[in-house]
């Protein structure tokens, strides 16, 4: 009964800095200080974590890229692939 509850809460989609609405699977990419493409796909978190800067608590369920202790529209020039 408490995987269903949970499920019914999950984060379905985000919004990235630049206004693209992603979802759960999504590939996305960003340009690093070195100029090289870095792509991944779009995660949901497995457990709860603190935000690393805002201390924000960031529930088991929402959706992050690469870092998990950081939500997907932190990265200020993370675009969808």
């Amino acid at each position: 009964m408490n995987t269903m509850l949970f499920k019914l809460f999950e984060e379905r989609s985000t919004i990235l800095k630049n206004g693209q609405k992603v979802k759960e699977g999504d590939k996305v990419y960003f340009i690093n200080s070195d100029g090289e493409k870095c792509e991944d796909i779009i995660k949901r978190r497995q457990f709860d974590c603190i935000h690393a800067d805002t201390q924000e608590k960031l529930k088991k369920g929402t959706l992050f890229f690469w870092n998990n202790k950081f939500k997907p529209s932190d990265y200020t020039n993370l675009r969808l692939s």
